[in-house]
């Protein structure tokens, strides 16, 4: 832990002193919003495959590096458990609000990201003894397509999640929606 905070440290410092650099033009935020998708595994039970929404929002220091808030909720109906939990039905939701660095690649038409993230989960369901919240670490990418100078798509965004809340352990995040681009710089 103390050497991913040292990381951390030296890459903020990195990025500062490049922002001094930076002649070129990039927004100072962008806002994301969209749809996810959490597929489950056996170790996530009793949540199934679930689907909801995915908001971002980064800052960003320079036109490489930013740093990324994350906040996502996805949600699932299990009509039946199976004869060991007398038909009983779980609805679940999941929530995880996750924070750290994103490297992004400019280019005129497209912008191409990676972010490493860390925070918490955390998981409900309206069966007894089977929601918890736990620590969180999170990594992935995607790319967004310029529509505009204030606008893009983000077609595609896959994390990779893993978490200590046993109803979210080990997943992938599948997401996409639209980008707003604040600020000019």
């Amino acid at each position: 832990m103390r050497m991913f905070a040292m990381l951390l440290v030296l890459i903020f410092l990195l990025a500062a002193a490049q922002f001094t650099w930076a002649q070129d033009s990039y927004p100072r935020a962008e806002i994301f919003g969209g749809g996810s998708f959490i597929p489950a595994n056996g170790m996530d039970f009793p949540r199934k495959d679930s689907a909801g929404f995915q908001a971002s929002l980064s800052a960003n220091v320079n036109r490489w590096f930013g740093i990324t808030g994350d906040f996502g909720g996805q949600y699932s109906n299990a009509p039946d458990l199976g004869p060991n939990f007398n038909n009983a039905s779980a609805h679940t939701s999941v929530y995880e609000y996750l924070v750290g660095p994103r490297f992004t690649k400019r280019t005129e038409r497209v912008n191409v990201f990676a972010h490493a993230l860390v925070g918490g989960a955390t998981g409900r369901t309206n069966l007894s003894g089977f929601s918890n919240s736990g620590f969180a670490l999170g990594g992935g990418g995607g790319f967004d397509i310029h529509l505009s100078s204030r606008i893009a798509i983000r077609p595609l965004q896959v994390d990779y999640l893993g978490s200590f809340a046993d109803i979210l352990e080990t997943n992938v995040r599948i997401g996409g929606g639209v980008v707003i681009k604040l600020g000019a710089k």
